[in-house]
C-alpha cells in the first residue's frame, strides 16, 4: 500500500493531493517538500544584518533608515524568488510538483515526471541541495532520511518491462541457474 493511501486512511476518506498526479496503479513511497531558489538561510543573514544596523547605528541616522530599507527590499526579493516544490517518489519515477508559498505541502501542478535512474547524493547538511529534472532544490535535514531510503531501493522498482513475458522468462532462467549452483 502506498504512502498517499495510508495517509488518506488516517485522515478518513479524503485522498492525498499527490494522488491526482499519479498514473493508474501507481503508489507513492515517499513525499517530501523542497525549496528552490537561494539558500534558505539567506533570510537569516538579512535579519542579523538588520539587528546589527539597529544596534550599532544611531536611530536618527539616515544611514540606518537606508540600510533597513535596502535589507527589507532584499528580504522581499528572496521571498519572491523562492520556489516551493513537493517531491513524490514512486518505485519507478520522481514526480516534481509545484506548490504555493502559503501551503507548501499541497501540490497544485505537475512540473515534470522523471524516471529514477540515479541516486540523490544527499550530503547530510542542515539544508542539502539535490538536482531533479534540471532544477536545484534545497531539502531540509529532517527529510534527508527519506531520500537515503529512496536511494537504497533504487533499481528494485516495478519497471514497466517487469510485467513483460520476456522479463519473467529471463528471471525464471536466473532462478534455475542459481538453484543449480547451490547444489
Amino acid at each position: 500500500m502506498g504512502l498517499a493511501k495510508r495517509i488518506a486512511e488516517k485522515k478518513g476518506s479524503r485522498p492525498h493531493p499527490v494522488e491526482k498526479f499519479l498514473e493508474a496503479g501507481e503508489n507513492v513511497k515517499w513525499i517530501l517538500p523542497a525549496q528552490g531558489g537561494l539558500h534558505p538561510f539567506t533570510m537569516l543573514f538579512f535579519a542579523v544584518f538588520i539587528l546589527l544596523a539597529v544596534l550599532v547605528l544611531d536611530p536618527r541616522s539616515w544611514i540606518m533608515g537606508t540600510t533597513i530599507t535596502i535589507v527589507v527590499f532584499a528580504v522581499v526579493a528572496v521571498l519572491t524568488t523562492a520556489r516551493y516544490r513537493v517531491i513524490a517518489i514512486t518505485l519507478d519515477d520522481i514526480l516534481l510538483l509545484k506548490a504555493r508559498g502559503w501551503r507548501p505541502a499541497k501540490p497544485v501542478e505537475l512540473i515534470r515526471r522523471v524516471p529514477r535512474t540515479s541516486k540523490f547524493e544527499v550530503r547530510s547538511q542542515f539544508w542539502s541541495q539535490v538536482e531533479i529534472a534540471g532544477e536545484k532544490l534545497w531539502i531540509h535535514k529532517r527529510f534527508q532520511g527519506r531520500l537515503e531510503e529512496a536511494d537504497s531501493t533504487l533499481g528494485r522498482g516495478t519497471s514497466k518491462a517487469a510485467s513483460s513475458a520476456v522479463y519473467r522468462a529471463n528471471r525464471a532462467k536466473k532462478k534455475v541457474k542459481h538453484a543449480r549452483r547451490k547444489r
